[in-house]
């Protein structure tokens, strides 16, 4: 038994794969950074089969092809990995900073499967995202986008470049978008409370204002967190819509959505 009817099988597989492969690196709904790295590549592997066989995709003639429809793959996997982490690390950098505006990066939490510190209000939005993404099926919708991608990029399609960097830079600005709405709020009320215990120990100098200023500041800046969370809730979990409009957006040259 030869192996050259395994490969042609095995080839369009690892193909279709590839797109996937990224996106199941960083984002918690195909695995993420938490899940054995051999558990990620095994589930990109096994819905890329699955694309291949029902699409009845073929693999590239000779090397060169190959690996220019790889690099494609590749690169669309990248672009989109990047829109599907949108939602989840927007709420993490609005948590990290509204936890520098209040002066508690000291209490960072060391998360050791991913080897990395996370403070503890971005790490707590972070996973919020998650479940109520989960809770609401938007991570069937990612899913969804992502393999009805094959059917407006074929694998190996090439598409302009200039359309996947316009692209890119969106999900980029809605991530830092996103951060900002979450986070303005706390550092509006840290930045309120330290305003009136100055003026008050100004006021009154005999006043003990210096031990409570923490107090207030984590006080006021995790209530207006969780009160800018609730009303973008609705916001980061659209966002898990972003690749599906990705693939069509660097089809038809990068038009907004």
């Amino acid at each position: 038994m030869t192996l050259q009817p395994l490969l042609a099988q095995l080839a369009p597989a690892l193909l279709c794969s590839l797109r996937l492969l990224p996106v199941a690196m960083v984002s918690p709904f195909l695995g993420g950074p938490l899940a054995p790295a051999p558990v990620r590549m095994a589930l990109a592997l096994g819905l890329g089969a699955c694309v291949a066989r029902l699409r009845a995709v073929a693999a590239p003639d000779g090397l060169v092809a190959g690996a220019a429809a790889a690099g494609v793959e590749l690169a669309a996997g990248l672009v989109l990995a990047l829109l599907a982490a949108v939602p989840v690390e927007a709420a993490r950098a609005a948590g990290r900073l509204a936890d520098t505006l209040r002066g508690a990066t000291l209490a960072e939490l060391h998360v050791a499967p991913i080897r990395q510190r996370e403070s503890a209000a971005g790490d707590l939005l972070a996973q919020w995202v998650v479940v109520l993404a989960a809770w609401a099926g938007a991570d069937r919708l990612l899913i969804r986008g992502l393999l009805g991608s094959y059917a407006a990029l074929p694998p190996g399609m090439p598409f302009p470049p200039g359309a996947a960097v316009e692209v890119a830079v969106h999900g980029a600005s809605e991530l830092v978008a996103c951060a900002v709405a979450l986070a303005a709020p706390a550092a509006a009320g840290v930045l309120a409370a330290d305003l009136v215990l100055g003026l008050a120990a100004r006021a009154s100098p005999s006043l003990a204002t210096a031990g409570a200023a923490p107090q207030a500041r984590a006080a006021v800046g995790l209530a207006l967190l969780a009160l800018a969370a609730g009303g973008a809730a609705g916001r980061l979990v659209a966002l898990l819509a972003l690749p599906g409009w990705a693939v069509d957006a660097m089809v038809s040259g990068g038009s907004g959505p």
